[in-house]
């Protein structure tokens, strides 16, 4: 017999059915070969799961799969392996004859090990050719277990393997004279943003470290951008707040008021305006912001059908509006007046009631709607008339 492809391994479609699932090479034995269904690590069982044909002949192998275990429809979810134990089993004596297939046999054995190995190399993370001076430095990890733990598998400053690696150092807030290693993170305590150390440095002011590459942001506080999609106009008396970075995106916004945000990235817009913009922390605590309880001024505002529930107004004017339409009043004061049910009274001790009608108009009293009194007053006479 002969080894006449390099084939180890086969990726098929699973069809809901037992197969026979062709592997594309040979195997000496049924034990010869791993199966592995639906992305699974684990190997199906052989005979309960599956079994295979034509082993230990020249044709090359099949899986039947067994009821209760077709593997389902799908791409590449059937993987067939040939998996060759590391052993030689055949025992050549001297002087005896030597068969000729059964040298083949053991030769073969021996080619389908090699292609296994082959196989297991180039499905690995490995150096290029092409890769000079690579020795046990850069290949081998001599941590113990114990350092190992918990810790990442990077590339160390000089290029050799590490499996000691952390993501990073935590070192709180950056402060200036600080000694920073590489793959420190700090906190910038102005902005929030997150760092980390890309060189080792005794830390001197942070902008112009960052400036100088040895920081680089992991969380940019205002790396987040918002983007205008019409033109905007902040008004005098307004106060437009946005954490993050504002992108004109092509639009011109103009700031008369106060615009508190990260940063304004202009590009092809327009940044125009009286007031400048303030970046930076905002004040949580500022006047202007509107709060869901407490007391909050609001100056020059325009309340349009608002729905106020127990207001007290202190002053001012109230125009052009209706009072008890929907509920009705069942106390109205106006300076010493109050109209409570059916009386009109006077909240002054012992004050009068004057009824004026600004001119020379009688004064009507009804009942429902028939006169029922006319008080009239003409050339310094006051006449009373009835029904």
């Amino acid at each position: 017999m002969t080894v006449s492809t390099a084939t180890t391994r086969a990726e098929l479609n699973g069809n809901g059915t037992a197969g026979p699932f062709q592997c594309g090479f040979r195997v000496l034995a049924d034990t010869d070969l791993s199966v592995y269904v639906d992305g699974s690590s684990t190997a199906k069982t052989l005979t309960t799961h599956y079994t295979v044909a034509n082993a230990g002949t020249t044709s090359n192998a099949t899986v039947t799969f067994t009821t209760d275990n077709y593997p389902v429809s799908g791409t590449a979810n059937v993987v067939l392996v040939r998996t060759v134990p590391y052993t030689q089993l055949t025992d050549y004596q001297n002087n005896t004859e030597l068969d000729a297939e059964t040298m083949e046999a053991s030769f073969d054995r021996n080619t389908m090990q090699s292609q296994q190995l082959s196989t297991d190399k180039d499905r690995t993370i490995r150096y290029a050719d092409t890769v000079t001076s690579v020795t046990t430095a850069e290949t081998e990890i001599a941590d113990v277990a114990g350092d190992r733990a918990d810790k990442l598998l990077a590339f160390n400053s000089t290029g050799q393997l590490s499996a000691t690696q952390e993501i990073g150092a935590w070192q709180g807030n950056w402060v200036s004279g600080t000694v920073y290693n590489e793959r420190d993170l700090v906190k910038d305590g102005e902005t929030g943003a997150v760092y980390i150390c890309t060189s080792v440095h005794t830390a001197g002011t942070f902008t112009t470290d960052v400036n100088a590459g040895k920081w680089s942001a992991v969380i940019d506080a205002g790396g987040f951008n918002v983007k205008l999609t019409a033109n905007l106009t902040i008004a005098a008396d307004e106060t437009y707040i946005c954490p993050y970075k504002i992108d004109l995106n092509g639009y011109t916004l103009t700031n008369n008021g106060t615009l508190i945000c990260a940063e304004i990235i202009t590009g092809d817009g327009e940044f125009a305006g009286t007031s400048a913009t303030e970046s930076g922390p905002v004040d949580i605590s500022s006047a202007s912001l509107v709060t869901l309880s407490s007391t909050q001024i609001l100056t020059n505002k325009t309340l349009t059908s608002p729905d106020i529930n127990t207001p007290d107004i202190d002053g001012g004017s109230i125009d052009a509006c209706t009072i008890g339409t929907n509920s009705v009043v069942t106390d109205l004061r106006v300076d010493n007046l109050k109209l409570d049910a059916n009386t009109i009274s006077s909240t002054n001790t012992n004050g009068p009631i004057d009824y004026d009608t600004n001119g020379t108009g009688d004064h009507v009293f009804k009942v429902g709607a028939t006169t029922a009194l006319t008080i009239s007053l003409s050339g310094g006479n006051t006449t009373i008339t009835g029904p």
